[in-house]
């Protein structure tokens, strides 16, 4: 009986130890989640106040800014929203394991530049795509959003994905197991599984361009 016992009591402790690693690990995505949330709602404001001051454009368009037909680096992207964007900690996710320690603070420039400017890190502090095909005009194309997204050699040209349904969508578990994050034009952020997300290139393919190009912050 006394062996019945323990062997009863060890397993009930198992269980609970199990359970509450299990609450940790949903807590702590929670968390990386809002946290990638509101970065996510921070940048989309910066990209609409950066088109309210020039001509309801964002930087691809602009012909003065570092994202003009900047199909290579995402990371000048941002940068040309510096005004806007305010900090450079909100370009990386909480969820991201290989960029979380490369966390920027500044858009500074020049030659001598400070350890916590983006300039100084580029695309290896940047966590989210950027569009180069959304407009404020088209309310449903993703316009910036986590970076885990499946590619492949067909619909992959240099850093730049062509996203549409006849291409593949889906995330892939680099951060938020298999989940991602992404704002709209319209400044809405969507937390979308990968048939959301496959939903979601859907309308903004037929409410929008037929193929929105994701140029995405890889490395060279």
């Amino acid at each position: 009986m006394e062996l019945m016992f323990v062997l009863v009591a060890a397993l009930l402790l198992a269980c609970l130890a199990v359970l509450f690693v299990d609450h940790q690990r949903t807590t702590r995505e929670r968390r990386m989640r809002i946290s990638c949330v509101s970065n996510l709602k921070n940048v989309g404001l910066g990209f609409r106040v950066f088109a309210n001051d020039n001509g309801d454009r964002f930087p691809f368009y602009v012909t003065n800014s570092l994202g003009f037909a900047n199909t290579t680096w995402a990371w000048e992207h941002f940068q040309a929203m510096s005004n806007e964007m305010g900090s450079a900690k909100i370009l990386v996710c909480r969820a991201d394991r290989e960029r979380y320690t490369n966390i920027m603070s500044d858009f500074g420039m020049g030659p001598h530049l400070a350890s916590t400017s983006l300039a100084g890190q580029g695309n290896a502090a940047v966590s989210y795509f950027v569009s180069l095909d959304a407009d404020e005009s088209l309310p449903n194309v993703m316009l910036v959003g986590d970076r885990n997204l499946v590619t492949n050699s067909e619909n992959l040209q240099g850093k730049v994905l062509a996203s549409s349904p006849a291409s593949l969508s889906a995330w892939d578990d680099r951060q938020h197991s298999r989940r991602g994050n992404a704002t709209l034009a319209d400044g809405s952020v969507q937390w979308m599984t990968n048939p959301m997300l496959a939903k979601q290139v859907a309308i903004s393919s037929a409410g929008g361009p037929g193929t929105n190009r994701l140029l995405l912050p890889l490395l060279p």
